[in-house]
C-alpha cells in the first residue's frame, strides 16, 4: 500500500515539472470579428481562472496566459470559445494560468456560458443590454457584476454564483448550490426553482409582483409586506404594490429568500 501511494505521488510530481517547464509566460491570442451576421457568442470553459470584458472594439479575443487549450471558431451565425485542460495540469503548484475574454461593449445579442469548474468574473459594461443571457454552471465559483438582458436564464447544479446590478426577465434553476442576485429594477417577471439549494433575491423596496411560491420541503422567506396574503405550511401567495409582475417560487428541499 506504501508503495502504490509513493507511486502515485511520484507521478503527480512528474507531471507537475512537466507541466511547469511547459509554462508560458507569453500570452496566446485568439480573435474573431464579430460581424452583423453574430447572433450568438458562446463560452465553455472548464477548470478556468477567467475574466469576461467588455471593450470599444468590433471583434471577441481570448488571451490565454499559462496551461490549457483555448479553441476558438467561427460559425454561421456563432462564435464560441472553449477552453480545457489536462487533468494532471491541476497539479500544477504554483499555477499562474489566466485566461482574459473581451467582447465588443456594443454587442446586444445572445450570450451563452457553459462553466463546468473554476472561478470566473464578469466585468460587463453597465451600458450593455443583452438579448439573451444563458448560464449553465456545473460547478465554480462565478461573480458577475452587471447583468441587463431582455432575459437571463440560470441554471446551477453546483456551485456559487453572485450576481449585481440585474435588470430584465429571470428564469432561475438551482439543483445544488448556491446563487444571489440583486435586481436594480424589477421589469420582468421571475421564475425560480430550487431542488437542493439556496437561491436569494435582493429586490428594490419599491418592486411591483404578484408572488406564488409552492414548497414540498423546505422554506421561503420573504422580507415585503403582501396584500391578500396566503401563508399556509406548502404555499404563499401575495401581492406587493400593483402586483405588475409574477414571481413564480418552487421549491423541493432548500429555500428560497426575497429580501
Amino acid at each position: 500500500m506504501k508503495k502504490i501511494l509513493l507511486a502515485i505521488v511520484v507521478m503527480l510530481l512528474l507531471f507537475s515539472l512537466i507541466s511547469i517547464g511547459h509554462f508560458s509566460f507569453f500570452s496566446k491570442d485568439y480573435r474573431a470579428e464579430v460581424t452583423n451576421e453574430i447572433d450568438t457568442i458562446e463560452l465553455d470553459l472548464a477548470g478556468a481562472n477567467a475574466t469576461i470584458l467588455t471593450k470599444n472594439q468590433d471583434y471577441v479575443e481570448a488571451k490565454l496566459k499559462g496551461k490549457g487549450k483555448v479553441s476558438l471558431s467561427k460559425k454561421d451565425d456563432t462564435i464560441e470559445i472553449e477552453y480545457d485542460r489536462r487533468w494532471y495540469e491541476f497539479f500544477n503548484f504554483g499555477d499562474r494560468t489566466e485566461l482574459i475574454i473581451t467582447i465588443p461593449e456594443n454587442y446586444n445579442r445572445d450570450l451563452e456560458f457553459d462553466v463546468r469548474s473554476g472561478n470566473i468574473n464578469f466585468e460587463l459594461s453597465k451600458d450593455m443590454e443583452l438579448h439573451e443571457f444563458k448560464m449553465d454552471v456545473r460547478s465554480g465559483n462565478i461573480r458577475i457584476d452587471s447583468l441587463q438582458a431582455n432575459k437571463a436564464e440560470l441554471d446551477v447544479n453546483s456551485g456559487n454564483v453572485n450576481i449585481k446590478h440585474v435588470t430584465g426577465q429571470l428564469e432561475i434553476d438551482v439543483s445544488s448550490g448556491n446563487i444571489s442576485i440583486q435586481v436594480d429594477d424589477l421589469i420582468g417577471d421571475i421564475d425560480a426553482e430550487v431542488s437542493s439549494g439556496h437561491i436569494a433575491l435582493d429586490l428594490p423596496d419599491d418592486s411591483d409582483f404578484t408572488l406564488s411560491g409552492e414548497i414540498s420541503s423546505g422554506n421561503i422567506h420573504n422580507r415585503f409586506p403582501l396584500n391578500n396574503e396566503v401563508r399556509e405550511k406548502n404555499r404563499l401567495r401575495g401581492t406587493h404594490g400593483t402586483g405588475q409582475y409574477n414571481i413564480d417560487l418552487e421549491v423541493s428541499s432548500g429555500s428560497i429568500e426575497i429580501k
